[in-house]
């Protein structure tokens, strides 16, 4: 019985980080499903979520004004959330013709001040971005030029971290990343992504449906596109980037914050996990977010049942192999900082750093906590 639960948490492992990326990215090379792309330009309503942005928030929206799109086909709206700082002043103060302040009050949190800004905006496209992504400029026409495809309901665009530093944390966040935009390209090419970044992503304004507030709404967003029979697909031409976060405690905030938030809409939509109903979908969503959140578990029970074989002389090299990679990761919370340290250990650091949070939004979650505002992590 020890055997045969090292084993099946063994290869629920492997199959989580290894296994479904390999099926998926063969998957999508055999039998990928086109989109019909042409250059076409809908009115889009651009629409920037904030709470204490005066640091950025100015920046932001002449970004925003400087795409490469047609004056008059485009129009921003700032859905501050119940700002307290200089935010709401900086944007009634910019006086720019189609820039309007959308102030939510009572700090209801983004997935709300999201729901409000689709209601009041006019554009046939919503385009969701964050005070702080910086948005090439002609990021708006690649993603647009999707929307030709009448099955097309959602489009992401390809977000780029940035480093601050040579540092544990900035590099495992980056290393981490590349390895789900290209796991997202393949979800993409099979036909659907389950999800799309909150830096940058646009909705046709008729497929928008009001999310529930204490849900990750770039997550949602995908299922409900999904159950309107339409396609969230990744345009790679379409590049943002942010700066990396370079401080553990503040990236495993944000972590937990999007995992509690994800096993709520994961509990909350439970019905797009019927395979029988939404085919490679559902098993995009097994695979991609419910085993991945419970990996903690299955690397726990690995490693106790491990231990016990070895005890018994059985497989004593491969508990070595856990406790030396279980060792680099906390090594690299013990000096995440340190530039020499940080290239050799950013990747076994960072493992454990999203097992870690990973584990704690479960427990969270199990417990009846739910998390409905947030406060960026800067």
């Amino acid at each position: 019985m020890l055997e045969l639960l090292f084993w099946a948490s063994v290869g629920l492992l492997a199959y989580v980080y290894a296994g479904y990326p390999v099926l998926a990215i063969a998957i999508a090379r055999v039998r990928p499903r086109a989109t019909r792309k042409q250059p076409i330009t809908p009115s889009v309503t651009v629409i920037i979520t904030a709470y204490n942005e005066e640091k950025d928030i100015a920046l932001k929206v002449r970004n925003v004004l400087a795409l490469d799109y047609p004056q008059g086909r485009i129009d921003v709206i700032v859905a501050s959330d119940a700002s307290s700082d200089g935010t709401d002043d900086i944007v009634r103060g910019l006086g720019i013709a189609g820039v309007r302040l959308l102030r939510v009050e009572g700090r209801q949190g983004k997935t709300t001040c999201q729901n409000a800004a689709a209601a009041a905006a006019s554009g046939d496209i919503l385009l969701f971005t964050d005070a702080t992504t910086r948005i090439a400029t002609d990021a708006l026409r690649a993603m647009a030029r999707n929307f030709h495809d009448p099955a097309v309901g959602c489009v992401a665009g390809r977000l780029s971290y940035v480093a601050q530093g040579d540092d544990a944390t900035g590099r495992g966040g980056t290393s981490y990343w590349n390895y789900e935009i290209m796991l997202r390209m393949a979800e993409s090419d099979i036909g659907s992504l389950i999800g799309v970044s909150g830096c940058l992503y646009a909705v046709r304004r008729s497929a928008y449906r009001d999310i529930a507030p204490e849900l990750i709404s770039d997550f949602v967003v995908a299922m409900l596109v999904r159950e309107q029979g339409l396609r969230t697909v990744l345009e790679p031409d379409a590049m943002c980037y942010e700066t990396a976060l370079d401080h553990p405690d503040r990236e495993l905030a944000m972590r937990v914050r999007v995992g509690m938030r994800s096993l709520s809409a994961l509990a909350s939509q439970k019905r797009f996990l019927n395979p029988f109903r939404f085919g490679a979908f559902a098993w995009q969503l097994w695979s991609h977010k419910l085993l991945r959140y419970l990996s903690p578990v299955f690397w726990m029970l690995a490693l106790l049942a491990n231990a016990a074989l070895a005890l018994q002389g059985r497989y004593a090299w491969l508990l070595a192999l856990q406790l030396a990679l279980l060792s680099a990761g906390l090594l690299g919370f013990a000096s995440p900082r340190l530039p020499g340290k940080s290239r050799l250990l950013a990747k076994p650091y960072y493992f454990l750093l999203t097992n870690l949070a990973s584990a704690v939004s479960l427990f969270r979650f199990l417990r009846g906590e739910r998390i409905v505002t947030w406060t960026p992590q800067r």
